[in-house]
């Protein structure tokens, strides 16, 4: 695989899961089974600007519906996030002076709050769209994009009923995915009508509503929470367990413990200490990424097996399709299948 001198982004805010992660507990999950899926406290968790590998969060969803069965747990999740998720990019959206700024302010810090997707604006003859792109090492499963975006109507409407207006900013919902047996079940969650297979997730706006005026400007306070988000992104420095996984990420075909060692200046016993401190090993990160990055290959049906094999980093097919036994439980031709057909149903 051919490196990038851009990376791709591989980390996302951990407090940003609490809301998801109250209602797991909400439904019976035991705190303790939470704290051994990440290898952290929820203590630790809720640290302020605390940034863990992205591989976690396809962790955690994956683990989210093994233990509820529902999979609309995103959407119930995503419930909970105004009431209980504050940040400094939140409080800026609260104070911009309208959607556009606020969106304008989302656009600008939202990559840093979540890895997985960038934010855009687009506006063209159909009306204004918040587009959702997906860009990170590890791609968003539906319950990590019905997260996000559920979470992000609540906060438009939220800052339409701060103001005293009861007007719907939000025309509409367009998902990429194919339409559920459902449909009407996100329909009723979004509180707005949705568009299966599209070309981008995005929320539909409402072009008048989107540059008016919603409260008294405060640019002072604006600039403070701009300063505030802009040091911390500047001073956020990655932890030992970050640097491994964007070794990883770069290139796992090619990646190696001894090299990642003798490119961070880090005597190998050492640096294994402290990654053991942090929950984690070097063959353990090597095998939660190649398990995430071979759902994403075989959910796609452009690459043989062979050559996901080798960019996984595997000697032999057979080596590949021994991984997929444990992680999924069927070979990776079988894998593939079921979730065509899967997709194809609904």
């Amino acid at each position: 695989m051919t490196k990038s001198d851009q990376p791709l982004p591989n980390a996302f805010y951990a407090p940003t899961l609490l809301p998801a992660i109250e209602e797991l507990l909400a439904r019976g999950v035991a705190r303790e089974t939470l704290e051994e899926l990440f290898r952290r406290s929820l203590f630790e968790l809720r640290t302020p600007f605390m940034r863990i590998p992205l591989f976690l969060s396809r962790r955690f969803w994956a683990f989210a519906l093994e233990q509820t069965g529902d999979p609309l747990i995103g959407l119930a999740a995503g419930r909970r996030f105004v009431s209980t998720a504050t940040n400094g990019l939140t409080y800026l959206f609260d104070v911009a002076a309208s959607l556009e700024s606020a969106c304008a302010y989302f656009e600008r810090f939202f990559p840093f709050f979540n890895g997985h997707f960038q934010a855009r604006i687009v506006r063209d003859n159909q009306g204004v769209e918040l587009r959702l792109l997906d860009y990170g090492s590890l791609k968003a499963s539906a319950p990590i994009t019905d997260y996000i975006l559920i979470s992000l109507c609540s906060m438009l409407r939220r800052k339409f009923l701060a103001s005293g207006l009861e007007r719907d900013p939000i025309l509409g919902v367009s998902l990429s995915w194919a339409r559920t047996a459902d449909p009407e079940n996100h329909e009723q969650a979004f509180r707005a009508p949705v568009q299966w297979a599209q070309p981008h997730h995005a929320i539909r706006l409402d072009p008048q509503l989107f540059v008016a005026a919603l409260t008294p400007g405060n640019h002072e306070l604006e600039q403070t929470l701009v300063e505030l988000l802009e040091q911390t992104r500047r001073n956020s420095e990655p932890t030992l367990l970050e640097q491994v996984s964007d070794h990883l990420i770069a290139d796992l075909a090619s990646a190696h413990w001894q090299q990642f060692c003798a490119n961070h200046h880090l005597l190998e016993r050492t640096a294994a200490r402290r990654l053991k401190a942090l929950g984690w090993s070097f063959s353990e990160l090597l095998d939660e990424y190649r398990r995430w990055q071979a759902e994403d290959m075989l959910q796609g049906a452009e690459l043989e097996l062979v050559e996901i094999s080798d960019r996984l980093g595997y000697s032999d097919v057979q080596s590949f399709n021994r991984a997929c036994s444990r992680w999924f439980g069927c070979a990776p031709g079988v894998y593939r299948t079921r979730w065509g057909e899967a997709q194809n149903s609904g």
